[in-house]
């Protein structure tokens, strides 16, 4: 049985620094299947930006890239190059390359639209506590 994929962006990665949710520890509370999480590379490198700058961000960025190394998530390839369009270039890349076997964990809208329209299912922090499968 292949295991889904469980797609992480940057603003999700970022949520055991900014809110104090252990999301792995609810990955495998609402998950009762063979997963596997993931990042795409564009996701890290938009992190390890991040956590350069100092402030809240900068510190739940770094807690994010330790995260991501300890649970040794898998990093998926860039589907396309990055034509200077910083800005939702990972969610392109996000949108493009999940399918509706994959789940993509985020809290942006757009994204979430995007992704609904494609039936991927999407898992979101809800109530700043608990994951939710939608």
């Amino acid at each position: 049985m292949q295991k889904t994929r469980v797609i992480l962006d940057t603003n999700f990665a970022m949520i055991p620094g900014q809110f104090r949710v252990d999301i792995y520890t609810e990955f495998a509370r609402i998950l009762n299947f063979p997963y596997e999480l993931c990042i795409f590379k564009a996701t890290l490198v938009e992190l390890q930006k991040l956590a350069k700058s100092n402030g809240k961000d900068g510190a739940a960025a770094k807690l994010a890239l330790v995260l991501i190394k300890q649970q040794n998530l898998k990093i998926l390839p860039n589907s396309f190059k990055n034509n200077g369009v910083e800005e939702h270039y990972t969610d392109a890349i996000i949108v493009a390359e999940s399918t509706p076997r994959d789940i993509v964990c985020t809290q942006d809208k757009a994204l979430k639209r995007a992704l609904k329209d494609n039936n991927v299912a999407i898992i979101t922090l809800q109530s700043q506590k608990r994951l939710g499968l939608s």
